[in-house]
């Protein structure tokens, strides 16, 4: 959970060129920038890994229909959201998707892209894990179990 809650508050900070109204910061030099160099869906993966978690720790049936709803949606909406930039945005989007990925780390393994923590700054990851903390404690209260059991 603290990795979903770092790539949450990188993700909603971040100046996204797939985020609904910034297509214009694909026709940056260098748009990737950023936690977008690790992924281009920061806030999806977010969701991703937050459903993933749930899923492993909450194993009845009402709880598998929600969070594996939460799990389709951030990951086939993240693909359905490159397709459509893909076919609104050519050649700007080939050039963004080329130096970026979809699964997170994968263009910089395959070095198309290069990792750099001093773009992510401290901040925004400091922010996450802060609303990761804070989730944590008031997990019980906002919804009525505590996080990672008894």
């Amino acid at each position: 959970m603290p990795f979903a809650f770092v790539l949450l508050a990188c993700g909603l900070l971040a100046r996204n060129p797939s985020a609904v109204g910034a297509d214009k910061l694909l026709k940056n030099p260098e748009p990737a920038r950023g936690i977008i160099r690790v992924t281009r869906h920061p806030v999806m993966w977010a969701f991703i890994l937050w459903s993933l978690a749930h899923l492993l720790a909450r194993g009845e049936h009402m709880a598998s229909v929600f969070f594996g709803g939460f799990l389709a949606l951030a990951a086939l909406g993240a693909l359905v959201m490159d397709e459509r930039k893909a076919c609104t945005l050519g050649e700007d989007w080939q050039r963004f998707a080329a130096v970026t990925s979809y699964f997170p780390f994968l263009a910089i393994l395959q070095g198309r892209n290069t990792f750099k923590a001093a773009e992510i700054n401290w901040r925004n990851p400091a922010i996450g894990l802060a609303l990761y903390a804070l989730f944590f404690w008031f997990h019980p209260v906002l919804f009525g179990i505590r996080a990672y059991g008894a």
